[in-house]
């Protein structure tokens, strides 16, 4: 059970920070710059993205028992 709740929780993670992170990406492309709340907004989808990805692998990691 906490390997799938694991598991749930980095999917949901990473799907959280692609949320945080597209936006800022889209503005980044119409404008040209960023400015400072955004530049937050991208770093704290990064870190949220690449965090659920190692709570995902971990999680499939673990073995069965």
């Amino acid at each position: 059970m906490k390997r799938n709740l694991q598991i749930i929780g980095g999917v949901v993670a990473v799907l959280v920070g692609l949320g945080f992170i597209m936006p800022a990406v889209v503005l980044w492309r119409t404008q040209g710059a960023l400015p400072g709340v955004d530049v937050a907004l991208l770093m704290l989808g990064t870190f949220l993205s690449l965090g659920g990805g190692w709570g995902v692998l971990a999680g499939a990691r673990q073995s069965k028992v």
